[in-house]
């Protein structure tokens, strides 16, 4: 009898998760250019969730002559409720830019210098739908041009409660917060949404 009922309340259990369709919406304006790829990350495996990377790219991303050079905006839409704070995030970014770069490494042969990555988040007064908002500077090099650069770097955790995924959303530029490019970041960013079907 209790193995009836264990298998019972399995086949309900996979029925709930079966009709629940998660969708997110992540909004690409017009000339941004886009990526996605799935966890664990090619070029930093050890950063520990599942889920997804999803990227936008300001039109002048890859000009340095641009003010919109290097600021990109993206999120990872991943499972489960994670427990964040200020180490880990510098710990991610850590690793995440120091892949990057070695990643895009035309001559594979060179060695790039010990700790060039270097990421100072800090948390600051959560942000409009955030739970947790951190802002700081990221420093590392760029695989365009092989210099040193410096990111300004805001991260919004949202846990949203409605389902069992998280959000993190990471927005990246080497201008000052007050630039226009942030503005246009942001709206990415607070175009964010999660739309939960149920299906009968």
């Amino acid at each position: 009898m209790k193995k009836i009922l264990l298998l019972l309340l399995l086949l309900f259990c996979m029925k709930i998760t079966n009709a629940q369709q998660i969708n997110y919406t992540f909004p690409k304006p017009p000339q941004w250019g886009s990526e996605k790829f799935n966890f664990p990350i090619d070029f930093a495996p050890k950063i520990p969730f599942k889920g997804v990377e999803e990227l936008r790219f300001a039109p002048g991303w890859s000009n340095n002559k641009s003010s919109e050079y290097w600021a990109y905006a993206f999120v990872w839409f991943i499972e489960g409720k994670p427990i964040l704070n200020k180490d880990m995030l510098n710990s991610y970014m850590i690793q995440y830019y120091n892949g990057l770069y070695i990643s895009n490494l035309k001559n594979k042969t060179i060695t790039p210098p010990s700790n060039f990555t270097t990421s100072d988040i800090k948390s600051i007064p959560p942000l409009q739908s955030d739970q947790e908002t951190y802002e700081g500077k990221i420093m590392t090099l760029d695989f365009l041009t092989g210099e040193p650069i410096t990111f300004n770097a805001r991260i919004h955790v949202r846990n949203l409660p409605q389902i069992s995924h998280s959000a993190i959303l990471i927005e990246i530029s080497p201008e000052a917060y007050k630039a226009p490019v942030w503005v246009d970041m942001n709206n990415v960013v607070n175009g964010f949404t999660v739309n939960v079907n149920n299906e009968n």
